[in-house]
Formats: structure tokens, sequence, C-alpha cells
């Protein structure tokens, strides 16, 4: 039994690690038990003291590189073909794709509590189409894919993310979750400015999100 607690991230184990095992050592276990510790681990993960940074930083270093992408589209004499990517700009529109994949699912985790199954379906669906429009610009640097084929796997990540947002609102979250719902409207307008948009939000939703970590470090540091 005391194995499973190498579940549980670090803080836990340094904050109750020492206790929980002397108990696991003195009280029998059974099936149950164990099925009970690993869902203690997940949860522990899920409410960490202080917020992740990785959220944060995926939605800042993601809304930066778009905007960088979204510049080079909208600079451009004679906007290309939707869904507007030009082969230059292919490389940095993937890894921002990659970063804000990550923002998307640590996004999620903050209705995750009060609303568990809608957003489990929403994030799933991002997951799923994030990881198409990922393919699909990689198979675009290789020009094995056409733009319809791009466009779709695109329109529908940013479905799923609308969803997830809507999912936030629903939760009470008034901030970041219609902040995601602007940014997923923006990508779904077919003119390269509102590029431009997508970037600059989630730069904005990075900002919220560290600041909120930064003000809970306070806050602890305050109560300490």
């Amino acid at each position: 039994m005391t194995r499973l607690l190498v579940l549980y991230p670090g803080w836990w184990r340094q904050r109750y690690g020492v206790e929980m095992r002397a108990l696991l050592e003195l009280a029998p276990a059974g099936p149950r038990d164990r099925v009970d510790l690993a869902r203690g681990a997940f949860d522990a993960w899920l409410h960490p003291p202080v917020p992740s940074h990785i959220p944060a930083l995926a939605a800042l270093l993601g809304g930066g590189l778009w905007t960088a992408v979204a510049a080079g589209v909208v600079i451009q004499p004679v906007p290309p073909d939707w869904p507007g990517y030009l082969q230059e700009v292919i490389l940095l529109a993937l890894v921002s794709v990659a970063c804000l994949l990550v923002a998307v699912v640590g996004i999620a985790l903050r209705a995750a509590d009060a609303r568990r199954r809608p957003m489990g379906l929403a994030v799933g669906f991002a997951v799923i189409w994030y990881l198409g429009w990922i393919v699909a610009l990689g198979a675009t640097a290789g020009n094995a894919v056409d733009g319809a084929a791009l466009g779709a796997t695109q329109a529908a990540a940013m479905i799923a993310t609308a969803a997830v947002g809507a999912v936030l609102v629903r939760a009470g979250d008034g901030l970041v979750g219609p902040l995601v719902l602007v940014a997923a409207a923006a990508m779904l307008v077919p003119w390269a400015t509102t590029w431009l948009v997508f970037g600059a939000v989630w730069t904005a939703i990075g900002i919220v999100l560290d600041s909120e970590r930064r003000r809970r470090i306070g806050n602890r540091r305050g109560l300490a």
C-alpha cells in the first residue's frame, strides 16, 4: 500500500507522507483501500495548494507565437487562401498549437469539480482535434494535405475550445471562460486579421492565469 504513495505529487508527500505511511503500515488494507488511495492521488494532482505555472506559460507562449504567425499573414500584400497559412510560419503555428493544447487542458481543470462530466467531454474532444490540427499542420509543411482538411481540423478544435469556455462560464468562471469563448470565436471567422485577436486573447489568458497564481502564492505566504 505504501508504494501507492508515489502516485501523489511531491507537495502532498512532503506534507502528509509520513503520517499516511505510518497509518498504512498499521492498518490492514484491501482492494477498496487501494482504489481510494489512487483516487486520492488523482484528486491531489487536481487541487494543488498553488496553481501550476504550466497553463499560464503555455498560454503566454502559444498566444505570442500565434500573434507572430498572424502578423506574418496579415502584412502580406495579397492574403493567402483560407485557412491562410504561409509555408514559412507553419512551424511556428505548430508549436503554438501544441502550447495552446496544454493551456486548454490546464484551464479545463478549473472546472474539474463543478462540471466534471461536461468538462471531461469538452476537453476530450479538444485534445482529439488539437492533435488533429497539429498533424494537419505537419502534413501541410510536407505538402501532404490540402487547405480544406487543415481548415476543418482547425475549426473543429475551435468548436471544442468554445465548449471548454462554455463549461467554464457555467461553472462560474467569469473571466477566463469568456476569454476562451472570444478566442475560439475569433478563429472561426474566415478572416486573417482575427488571428491577431486569437493570439492577443490567449496572451491575456496567460497573464490572468499568472496573476492568479502569484496572488495565491502571496496569500499563502501571508498566512504563513
